[in-house]
């Protein structure tokens, strides 16, 4: 039965892919088309930077006074985005130029050498630029790109729901309310979160990445509620909601999390991270296994309790057995505890 939903929606998708490709045409005739840059990483070898090419919608930033209807209507938006395929996107960093095409869902990937960035500063400018406009009008954007500085001490991978932004992610009804009918300055942050992490990045000289299983749709809505409530940036790793034959609706939640993580790991081995998450999903177990393929690289694993008490047993016990692999797990009920854990450990002074 999974396998005969999985072909139906690869078709109905395929069918969708056929009937857009025309509207796309236009829309690249039109000039209504606009490159989203996502925020990147880098270091002294590479450079990694994900984006999307999707209709323009205009639709405006988010305000306090922004009733719920407005808030569902930005939201509904975001989500049922028009992508641009098959279409070259240009990227220009440090002298160096590399071309890339969007794939069906328009989303592109680049992946160049560094050409020798400053090794000082946490973030360096790449330039995009549309290359199959069917005119001369120019289609730029400029993205971000996160290089860890020589003197970092260690980096921090942080889940977003109710992690950092309040969610309720395991109540499904009380998630799509806030996610529908709140917007990014109306969201809002567990107390202490943004200084604590301030405080971990330390003036720009540690990295922060942040996992999450919500997608790609609603990426300036996270990135808006970060640069409000002023936690620090960093480059976000989504999912891309979708049907195909090997993915009906979505991804697991746990292999998205624990692959990306992995990639993160992966693409600075010298650099050693902090995994912070929550106690509502399967952040615990996620990390567990982290910590198990990839434990001289894990600092310390800080898990918020945001659930009740049979769940917090399970977790308790996950936390023990890390912990006695030679690996902090700490299970905390707020901010103020994980800050006097790391500063217990001399993370933070």
């Amino acid at each position: 039965m999974k396998n005969t939903l999985k072909k139906a929606a690869d078709s109905a998708d395929n069918l969708f892919d056929t009937l857009t490709d025309n509207l796309s045409n236009r829309l690249m005739a039109d000039g209504k088309v606009h490159i989203h840059p996502y925020n990147g990483m880098g270091n002294q070898e590479r450079l990694f930077l994900r984006g999307r090419v999707l209709l323009d919608k205009e639709i405006p930033k988010s305000e306090d006074q922004d009733s719920y209807l407005k808030n569902l209507l930005n939201t509904w938006q975001h989500i049922t985005s028009i992508e641009i395929d098959n279409t070259r996107v240009g990227a220009k960093i440090g002298g160096l130029t590399h071309v890339v095409k969007t794939d069906s869902e328009g989303f592109f990937e680049i992946e160049m050498d560094n050409p020798g960035l400053p090794e000082d500063v946490l973030w360096h400018d790449i330039e995009l630029e549309l290359l199959d406009r069917p005119d001369d009008r120019p289609e730029t954007a400029t993205g971000q790109i996160m290089i860890p500085p020589a003197n970092a001490e260690y980096g921090v991978i942080s889940d977003i729901d109710d992690t950092v932004l309040q969610s309720k992610a395991t109540n499904y009804l009380a998630a799509a309310t806030l996610m529908f009918f709140k917007n990014a300055k109306t969201r809002l942050p567990f107390e202490g979160v943004a200084e604590l992490y301030q405080s971990l990045q330390k003036n720009g000289r540690n990295p922060i990445c942040y996992v999450s299983s919500s997608p790609w749709n609603l990426y300036e809505l996270l990135t808006d509620f970060f640069d409000y409530q002023d936690v620090p940036a960093g480059p976000l790793f989504l999912t891309d909601y979708g049907f195909s034959a090997d993915q009906f609706i979505k991804p697991s939640h746990g292999d998205h999390k624990l692959e990306q993580i992995e990639h993160i790991l992966n693409f600075y081995p010298n650099l050693q991270f902090i995994l912070m998450g929550d106690s509502g999903q399967k952040d615990p177990e996620i990390y567990q296994k982290a910590v198990a393929h990839h434990a001289q690289q894990i600092k310390a694993c800080v898990i918020r309790d945001v659930t009740n008490a049979r769940r917090d047993q399970q977790v308790a016990q996950i936390a023990a057995d890390v912990s006695a692999t030679g690996t902090d797990m700490i299970f905390a009920a707020d901010s103020v505890e994980m800050r006097n854990y790391f500063e217990k450990q001399g993370i933070l002074s």
